[in-house]
């Protein structure tokens, strides 16, 4: 029998800092995941970029490999997937989400855009970091993004009117702020 959720946060509750500090310990050294985790949640920016920029170097390759085109994007979902799972940097989530519509858009440029679920994909990517955009009180990443954000927008009114009109939606919730 597998421990769940509300079981593991039970047994954490009962465990003393020295435990807590040697299991996550333990899971640092076994998993790149956890390693991964804890790393964005404590070294900061220049850690959360650079893994950012591995992860964008992974989808352009992913969006345009030099061999046969893979029209699903298997892997670039796969990999924002992974990325947004194991990193804990806003900036860096902000970073590589964007990159992702930025890839996309080029994508469907050249192939068209018959694939719907990486159109939904895309603006749900776009969305989440609004969003995340949105919840920083200081406005540094507004400041910092928002003339990526308009450019997004501007190169997706290239398409079909029901997908540029979700993306000017959703960034209305930015301009508006």
């Amino acid at each position: 029998m597998e421990m769940t959720i509300s079981g593991l946060r039970e047994k954490l509750g009962e465990a003393n800092d020295e435990q807590l500090r040697e299991l996550i310990c333990q899971l640092y050294k076994q998993s790149e995941v956890a390693q991964q985790i804890v790393d964005s949640r404590f070294l900061g920016d220049g850690y959360g970029l650079r893994i950012a920029k591995e992860a964008n170097q992974k989808l352009e390759q992913a969006f345009f490999p030099h061999r046969k085109i893979d029209r699903s994007l298997s892997e670039a979902k796969e990999l924002l997937r992974k990325f947004r799972k194991s990193c804990q940097n806003q900036r860096a989530l902000i970073d590589v989400e964007l990159y992702f519509v930025e890839c996309g858009l080029d994508f469907i440029g050249i192939f068209g855009e018959s694939d719907k679920s990486i159109i939904t994909l895309m603006n749900t990517s776009y969305a989440s970091a609004i969003a995340r955009i949105l919840e920083d009180d200081s406005q540094v990443y507004f400041h910092e993004y928002f003339s990526r954000c308009n450019q997004i927008v501007d190169n997706a009114r290239k398409f079909q009117s029901e997908f540029s009109q979700q993306m000017l939606t959703i960034y209305h919730q930015l301009a508006n702020e």
